[in-house]
């Protein structure tokens, strides 16, 4: 069935173990990262393990043909008689959740739906599914994919083009150039925030909302509290309370265009609120919002290309301070945790000793890293090991 596209391994490997079980599955991702492919990919799974088409229904509601589906009589009427059920955009039907609980209620259906953007937050699946779903956050290519997508061997000519242009599956179409990538980058963020996050969300001081998006593309590499930003902005003649700042950054994380990323307490085992990291689903989108890309921004996105690659690995991922000194990575997954600090270059003892000494001050036995795009990979300092970014990402 799927021939004319390259598959996401990654993510079908990860669903494949709730394939044929009664829980509700959940994809939800930022626009444009190929979304019904992946589920066009399940079902051509099932066809190799010989289900029969007959089983098997796909509702594509941004498709005219399933325009008459209006609401959840609509949709249940329609699918019931299918035991394997894909439906994608399904927020586009009114009063969707009360066909799928009804149906999942039978314990006989394998159902699949998707939701772009805002419109399947975790917290409305718990209200709206009673808790009996798993979800899956897809994202834009990791490193390791866009390799496979266009074609690249492992080395730091293909990293760069990874950094500059990331990870959305349709620049496979386009040629790798910087003028031609914005322009459609360019298109794609324009649908996000007037779309996305201002029609949606009924943001009226959009001229705000553009400079507070293309303030943190510029700092995305500092610890955030939301009245600091405030205070900048207000320096930048910019009069806006705190409590819009943070409705504005939590619109853009309902929308999946930003993700927040929290300090941990490891003392305690819990999280703080106070200050968070915030970095940008698709860093290509990054550069387009910060006007272009330089090898000057190389520095201050490093730490953003390692947390996606992180999270698209399935770790979960928290910042931290000690001593006042900034760990920028805690990531934990199946009961392993590892300590990440990312440096630009390791370029004198004392940048060595900084970035190090931070590690150092962790009293457990847990893996420990420096990573840099210093070229010279596996080296030690204390059992804390130094590896480069490429092999780092390369190898989650």
């Amino acid at each position: 069935m799927i021939k004319t596209f390259i598959k996401r391994y990654w993510y079908l490997e990860k669903i494949k173990p709730f394939i044929w079980k009664d829980l509700i599955k959940v994809l939800i991702w930022q626009r444009r990262v190929w979304k019904s492919y992946l589920l066009l990919q399940i079902i051509d799974f099932l066809y190799l393990k010989w289900i029969n088409k007959n089983e098997i229904i796909y509702i594509n509601k941004e498709d005219l043909k399933w325009d008459d589906i209006k609401n959840y009589k609509d949709l249940y009427k329609l699918v019931k008689d299918y035991k394997y059920i894909f439906i994608d955009e399904i927020q586009d039907i009114e009063n969707w959740e009360k066909a799928i609980r009804s149906l999942q209620a039978d314990w006989w259906y394998d159902i699949y739906i998707t939701g772009s953007n805002s419109n399947l937050l975790s917290g409305e699946l718990a209200s709206f599914l009673s808790w009996r779903y798993v979800s899956f956050h897809i994202y834009p290519l990791n490193y390791k994919e866009f390799l496979y997508f266009h074609n690249l061997e492992n080395c730091e000519d293909s990293f760069y083009k990874y950094i500059e242009f990331w990870g959305l599956p349709y620049l496979k179409n386009l040629k790798l150039e910087q003028e031609i990538v914005y322009s459609y980058l360019k298109d794609v963020v324009n649908t996000i925030i007037l779309k996305d996050i201002i029609s949606k969300f009924n943001i009226r001081n959009i001229d705000f909302y553009r400079k507070l998006i293309s303030y943190l593309a510029k700092e995305v590499w500092n610890i955030f509290a939301a009245k600091n930003i405030s205070d900048y902005l207000k320096s930048q003649r910019v009069n806006i309370s705190t409590n819009v700042v943070l409705d504005y950054i939590s619109f853009s994380k309902q929308a999946l265009f930003l993700n927040e990323v929290s300090r941990y307490d490891i003392k305690w085992k819990k999280t703080f609120e106070i200050r968070q990291k915030y970095f940008f689903t698709d860093i290509g989108i990054r550069n387009v919002l910060s006007w272009w890309f330089s090898s000057l921004d190389i520095w201050w996105i490093l730490e953003n290309i390692v947390y996606i690659n992180l999270v698209s690995a399935w770790w979960e991922v928290f910042v931290w301070e000690i001593n006042k000194k900034e760990v920028d990575f805690i990531a934990e997954k199946d009961w392993k945790k590892i300590y990440i600090q990312v440096a630009y270059i390791l370029s004198s003892k004392e940048v060595i000793e900084r970035e190090f000494w931070v590690l150092k001050l962790i009293n457990d036995n847990w893996p420990k890293y420096v990573i840099s795009l210093d070229k010279k990979s596996s080296w030690f300092i204390d059992w804390i090991e130094h590896k480069n970014i490429i092999d780092f990402i390369y190898e989650l």
